[in-house]
């Protein structure tokens, strides 16, 4: 699979909670933070940086960003697209796909827990 890298300013975002997915990331400099938000809170729930992946979540259960992905400071990333990796995917046994989409599930589950907790406080 070729491999394009892209850049992503500080402060700009490579992806926003609620957009369709295309595609995950390799960080492969520089830190993004991943925010999740409703109406009236954002909260940044994770930082990531080089060698850590992002995005994944959508290839597994095909729903739209479950957090914003925001650079911290110049950040190059290597983009997977979904269309590649989905052809990998459905050659792993069926224990594996449904491991991968359990573990996103729960971790939407924990995103709506975490933003609950803001609002109520």
């Amino acid at each position: 699979m070729s491999t394009e890298i892209i850049e992503v300013k500080k402060d700009s975002y490579l992806f926003l909670q609620g957009d369709s997915a295309d595609a995950m990331y390799i960080i492969k400099t520089g830190e993004i933070g991943l925010f999740i938000a409703d109406y009236l809170v954002e909260k940044m729930v994770s930082r990531v940086g080089p060698g850590e992946l992002i995005g994944e979540m959508s290839l597994f259960d095909q729903l739209t960003r479950s957090a914003s992905a925001k650079a911290l400071s110049h950040t190059q990333v290597v983009v997977l697209p979904y269309d590649k990796l989905r052809e990998d995917l459905v050659k792993m046994p069926e224990w594996v796909q449904v491991a991968m989409k359990t573990m996103t599930m729960k971790i939407r589950s924990a995103n709506n827990v975490v933003l609950n907790r803001q609002g109520n406080r």
